[in-house]
This record gives structure tokens, sequence and C-alpha cells, in this order.
């Protein structure tokens, strides 16, 4: 079974974590980190090791980050350079359960480029969606 790891700044992986826990259930092999403003990047970086061999896989693991050039996903970044890790940037709740629903049957490249898709597609414009249905 694929890792998984969630870093962002503030609090809002932990709430994510949670939140995705209560509508799938308690997973195993995952963890959360908050970046504040008194996390110095090297308490960072440590996690990211300590995540990377509390919880290895011969899977491998997926890091979910908050964004592209933030400390968490610079981070996780210099800290998996050779080792089997896949980053996900611009993590929601939707790319959570997806990682949840599929991290025991894809490949490790295959679970992030299916969280990154389904996180995509989770972005929309509802009302312009129930307009077409309602022009159609």
């Amino acid at each position: 079974m694929i890792a998984v790891t969630v870093i962002t700044h503030g609090h809002f992986g932990e709430e994510l974590l949670r939140t995705a826990q209560d509508i799938v259930g308690k997973q195993e092999q995952i963890q959360a980190f908050g970046v504040t403003s008194e996390t110095g990047v090297e308490h960072v970086c440590q996690f990211v090791e300590q995540a990377l061999a509390t919880n290895e896989s011969p899977d491998g693991m997926l890091f979910l980050v908050d964004m592209m050039g933030g400390t968490p996903c610079n981070s996780a970044l210099l800290k998996t350079k050779d080792k089997a890790a896949e980053i996900v940037t611009g993590v929601n709740l939707y790319m959570m359960i997806s990682a949840f629903t599929h991290r025991t049957r894809l490949s490790l490249k295959d679970l992030a480029l299916k969280v990154a898709e389904d996180g995509k597609r989770a972005i929309t414009l509802p009302k312009d969606l129930l307009a077409k249905k309602a022009a159609s």
C-alpha cells in the first residue's frame, strides 16, 4: 500500500486528513504536518525524513502539499530526490479521498496522476454546470 503524507501551511492538511477519514474511514500509513510561522525549514525536512522512515512502503509514498514553491513542496522535493516518492501540489479534499480510494490498486506514479486529475476535476463553477444542464 502506498503511504500518504500531507504537508501544508498552517493546520490545513491536518484538518483535510481528519475530514477525509470521517468520509472514507480510518486509514493506515498516513500522516500530516502543519508548517506554521514557528516551524523552521529544518523541522519540515526532518519531518519528511521521519515520514519516509516511519511509513516506509515498498510501494512508495505520495506527498500531498498545498502549493508549488512553498516550504512543504520544496522540503519534500529536497528530501525525496532518490526515493520512491511522488509529490502532488494543490491538495484538496477530493484529492485526499481519491488517494485513499486508489492507493492499494495503482502504482505510485499512476496514483499521483489520478489524484492530480481528480483534484482538477473537482474544481468547477457549479452554477455554470447547472445552467448548461438546464439549457439542454
